[in-house]
């Protein structure tokens, strides 16, 4: 990186346009801006009053499908934006197998009968909790807090409640008394929030022998205590309810299933309206994992021209890993632990040489994982275009799903160059040590074609229990670059947190993992994207030479670990980080 400028401006950034264009039209050609529902157009003026349009998005509250749209939001005919528009029925076909698309049922419950496709919106989930009495898990479940239950569950879910026993009278009995313990918590709730929710707790009476329709067909296919249809309306399991904090399952974990799968649906939608092009890496291909050859996966792809890559300031990798018949837990062959795995950047002129890392991720416990990671400030790794190698390495095996999205989401500037600060490949000791094996970088800013700098860091902490601090998976490490003398910190306080990982479902860390997924990290979660950590530099540098060094500290100070806690994992950061600069379009 030999031109960096000494002219910078900060600029914002823009986020992507949505597309699609305004549902309202003139009455006739002469009126701009465009008449309003209910107004027509006469002499080049709107007359009339306007239909109630409480949002103000030009779609009258009467057919308008999304009430509270953001201002400025592009809208359809129904007034749903891109991110709020309702997913339509499936049309099928209808299976029982995990992510097929759920047919209709109908059960009758306390509160009459519902039917699964007369009650679908496009805009809930469902899942789905069944009582087996006596059995210690699920008494566990159904006698944990309700309270904290609703508290955690998004409001758009329909849950039913269905119990194994046979006899029709004592089944009864026992919905009746789950219901009973709901009632007491709805009624400390907001009445109308507690009104809301009677409409969406089903204590089904049926026996779970006679369900009707492919509800029936599923739980017979697949009897868990737990399941669900996401906001696709695919049959998903549910994962493990267990608390690893308190050695117990709780009904709370069933509600961030469905933040799982309100993630799911919003990750689907920002990928839709990017309108990006996609560069395949993998498409259904195996990464066999394993620690001997099966470690690594190489692959060829083939990126637009350099003229094309120009055009692009956003770039990000999609990943959807998938167990054999997309199914849950080791017993079912999907992986048991939560390994680090890498995408990495072969070198253009040395495609064996493979030590750039482009993303890293975490694996679940014994659960398929999708995310999506923003990688743009990388984009000039790809700046050439045209074939490149690129390698996936990780212990734990899936079928792939992996593509390199390219956009222009029209913002102002874009990264132009990038240049290699500290890190490596694999994992570095944590230790007296470590700090030592950085030495300050000196650079140069001359380039006035340049509007910003900024420091782009991926650093995740791993080891347990060798140290007394249980360093570094479970200590805040904190990271700090000093450019021209000014620091500028990363930390990670949510490793002391024992429910860090447990409040990121939304963020997407996969939810109810068969492991100690819910404690947090250093910089990382089990079944998540490992997010880069970016840092504008612009107001610190100077004219000429500037400097940057990094140092990794422990409570403000460098790291001595003192071996004794047990454990034989000893402290190790992996780290990767980069200068960027960017230019105006």
């Amino acid at each position: 990186m030999s031109r960096w400028s000494a002219s910078l401006v900060a600029c914002a950034w823009i986020a992507a346009a949505c597309g699609g264009s305004s549902v309202n039209e003139p009455t006739q050609a002469t009126c701009e801006p465009a008449c309003l529902a209910g107004q027509d157009c006469v002499d080049g003026a709107c007359v009339g009053e306007p239909l109630p349009d409480a949002d103000g998005d030009g779609v009258p509250d009467e057919r308008d499908r999304c009430g509270s749209t953001a201002t400025g939001s592009a809208v359809d005919e129904s007034g749903c934006s891109w991110a709020e528009a309702p997913v339509p029925l499936p049309e099928g076909p209808y299976g029982t197998g995990i992510r097929d698309a759920a047919g209709d049922f109908t059960v009758q419950t306390l509160g009459g009968s519902f039917a699964f496709h007369a009650s679908w919106t496009g805009n809930d989930s469902h899942l789905f909790l069944v009582r087996a009495a006596g059995n210690a898990y699920s008494d566990a479940i159904a006698g944990s807090d309700v309270g904290a239950f609703l508290a955690e569950s998004p409001a758009n879910v329909h849950y039913l409640f269905l119990d194994v026993e046979d006899d029709e009278e004592a089944r009864r009995a026992a919905q009746e008394a789950m219901l009973s313990r709901f009632e007491e918590a709805l009624a400390l709730l907001d009445p109308a929030v507690a009104a809301q929710w009677r409409t969406r707790l089903h204590f089904v009476t049926d026996a779970v022998d006679a369900l009707d329709g492919s509800l029936g067909a599923f739980f017979a296919a697949h009897p868990n205590f737990a399941f669900g249809v996401d906001r696709f309306g695919r049959w998903r399991e549910a994962g493990s309810l267990y608390d690893f904090n308190d050695g117990a399952p709780h009904l709370r974990f069933l509600a961030r299933e469905a933040v799982g799968f309100d993630y799911e649906r919003r990750l689907e939608r920002e990928m839709g309206a990017i309108a990006a092009t996609e560069v395949v890496v993998f498409d259904g291909d195996r990464h066999q994992g394993g620690w001997e050859a099966g470690h690594t996966t190489s692959v060829e792809i083939t990126l637009p021209s350099a003229a094309e890559m120009a055009r692009f300031d956003s770039m990000a990798v999609y990943l959807y890993t998938a167990c054999p018949g997309h199914l849950q837990g080791l017993e079912a062959g999907c992986n048991e632990w939560d390994y680090a795995h890498h995408l990495f950047v072969c070198d253009e002129e040395d495609p064996a040489s493979c030590d750039t890392e482009l993303v890293r991720y975490v694996t679940p416990y014994g659960r398929e994982g999708e995310w999506l990671t923003d990688v743009s400030p990388l984009l000039p790794l790809f700046a050439n275009g045209g074939s490149r190698t690129l390698k996936y390495t990780g212990a734990n095996g899936y079928d792939m799903h992996l593509r390199i999205l390219l956009w222009d989401a029209g913002k102002q500037e874009r990264p132009v160059e990038v240049r290699f600060l500290y890190g490596a490949s694999g994992a570095i000791p944590w230790n007296e040590e470590y700090n030592g094996r950085f030495e300050p970088v000196k650079f140069t800013v001359d380039d006035p074609t340049t509007t910003r700098v900024g420091i782009y860091n991926v650093v995740t902490g791993h080891g347990f229990g060798s140290t007394w601090e249980n360093c570094a998976e479970f200590c805040d490490s904190e990271h700090e670059f000093a450019v021209n003398g000014t620091a500028f910190s990363e930390s990670h306080p949510e490793a002391k947190d024992r429910y860090g990982c447990f409040a990121r479902v939304d963020q997407g860390v996969v939810p109810n993992q068969f492991g100690s997924w819910p404690f947090g990290r250093a910089g990382w979660c089990p079944g998540q994207d490992v997010k880069p950590w970016v840092q504008d530099v612009s107001d610190v540098l100077v004219s000429g030479e500037n400097e940057i060094a990094y140092r990794a500290l422990f409570r403000g100070e460098p790291y001595v670990p003192r071996l004794g806690g047990g454990g034989d994992y000893l402290p190790e950061l992996r780290l990767q980080s980069w200068l960027v600069r960017y230019e105006r379009k």
